[in-house]
């Protein structure tokens, strides 16, 4: 699963080291003339990503001669980095994340190296360089204070999944509105079947549906001024109460798969995919983690979360790239690595194996997320997770994830979920404002 975004199960993570190619005197990067550089990735070994850059990095040797150390650390890569680059003495060269990750643990630290030159690169074996191939709507989601702190290679959002193959009227008329979410719903009940699933061990997940109406209710960028005004004067704006009511009505309709709150993901997912639940509202990284299970006479289709009362159409973004510590030992191999992957040829696997989107708009498009890439090239204003909220992932963890989830789960009504927020927030900031 591919995420700012919870990560799969509790199990440890393996880490498992690739040496390729061999060592050679000459130029490199950063304060050493080595030609290598160390490659954590946040892929474990047993991902289709992982087989993909064992096979580039082995490219890479042989055309460049530099060598890749190569470490699938899992999702907690960044985590891990993090205490290296207190003493000057980082671990990694190279490491690659979601875009969010990427923007607080390096960014907002002074630990990215600016990578703005790269745009103007040319790609080894094209006549486009790494900014042509990244769209300017794109481009200005990496960008924080004038500089370039990661270089993306694909492309997420979160859309509300169904069986085509089973729910073929949805195609045709989606939902446009949250009543007409609703709506939908109610018409799955009345079936005799759940409307909707969610790994509820996964706190981001039933977070993300009032994050979602939060933003439709105050608009970009308005959401993340409401959130960090240390007053709380936001949470008495009138939207903050009907973003929650609109989640409170979810719990009211009892529209959940039985056993939601009590099961270890992927679980609920996959029942899913097994035709348990009609609606699973996810990532696009979802039909390549639930296809197996699926089968092939699941048609995977998509549309995005509805409209609320506020009015706001606004996709959320997470794109995923790589970032160099701004103290990397090797920075200038590290980049030559990253222009090499910028190919189509390399960037053409990330549909082709991962069936997902890629940031080159010339790769292809997996059926089973074109709606979401087509909502995403409608123009639609883009928003970051949070609203591009910085310096509050220990709030959003301890504060609001375990709060709205309570409030999906109509264990709290929606006045009582917004005076506790607010109290506790305010408590927060006057700990860390």
């Amino acid at each position: 699963m591919l995420m700012n975004l919870p990560q799969k199960g509790a199990a440890a993570l393996a880490v498992a080291v690739l040496m390729l190619g061999t060592s050679a005197c000459g130029g490199g990067g950063g304060t050493s003339d080595a030609k290598e550089f160390t490659f954590w990735s946040m892929h474990k070994q047993d991902e289709p990503r992982a087989k993909m850059l064992g096979e580039l990095a082995a490219a890479f040797t042989k055309d460049t001669g530099i060598k890749v150390n190569l470490v699938f650390q899992g999702r907690e890569n960044l985590k891990k980095l993090q205490p290296t680059l207190v003493g000057g003495n980082v671990a990694a060269d190279l490491v690659d994340g979601s875009q969010a990750g990427l923007l607080n643990l390096l960014q907002a630290t002074g630990n990215a190296k600016d990578l703005s030159g790269l745009l103007k690169d040319q790609i080894p074996g094209e006549d486009k360089t790494v900014g042509d191939v990244i769209p300017d709507n794109y481009q200005q989601v990496i960008a924080d204070a004038g500089k370039t702190y990661m270089i993306p290679t694909s492309v997420h959002t979160w859309q509300i999944y169904y069986n085509a193959a089973k729910l073929p009227d949805v195609a045709a008329n989606p939902p446009k509105t949250f009543d007409e979410l609703l709506a939908l719903f109610d018409k799955s009940k009345a079936a005799g079947r759940a409307a909707l699933a969610a790994d509820g061990d996964i706190q981001g997940y039933v977070g993300k549906w009032l994050s979602q109406a939060l933003i439709r209710e105050f608009g970009p960028g308005n959401l993340a001024k409401a959130l960090t005004d240390q007053s709380g004067a936001g949470f008495d704006d009138p939207k903050f109460l009907k973003a929650a009511t609109y989640i409170e009505s979810l719990a009211k309709g009892d529209y959940m798969i039985d056993g939601w709150d009590a099961s270890k993901f992927p679980a609920i997912q996959q029942k899913w995919a097994q035709g348990a639940a009609d609606f699973l509202f996810i990532g696009t990284y979802g039909p390549s983690e639930t296809a197996e299970v699926a089968g092939s006479g699941f048609t995977f289709r998509s549309f995005p979360f509805p409209k609320t009362e506020g009015g706001f159409t606004s996709e959320e973004v997470s794109l995923f790239g790589f970032a160099v510590p701004a103290k990397a030992k090797h920075a200038a191999n590290a980049e030559k690595f990253i222009e090499y992957f910028m190919n189509k040829k390399w960037l053409e696997r990330i549909p082709a194996d991962e069936k997902v989107m890629s940031i080159r708009t010339d790769t292809s498009t997996p059926a089973e997320v074109a709606d979401a890439k087509a909502t995403l090239d409608s123009g639609v204003p883009f928003h970051l997770q949070m609203d591009g909220v910085r310096g509050m992932d220990d709030w959003n963890v301890k504060i609001y994830l375990p709060m709205a989830k309570d409030l999906f789960a109509g264990k709290v009504t929606a006045a009582d979920f917004v005076a506790k927020l607010k109290t506790d927030t305010v408590n927060w900031w006057k700990v860390n404002g």
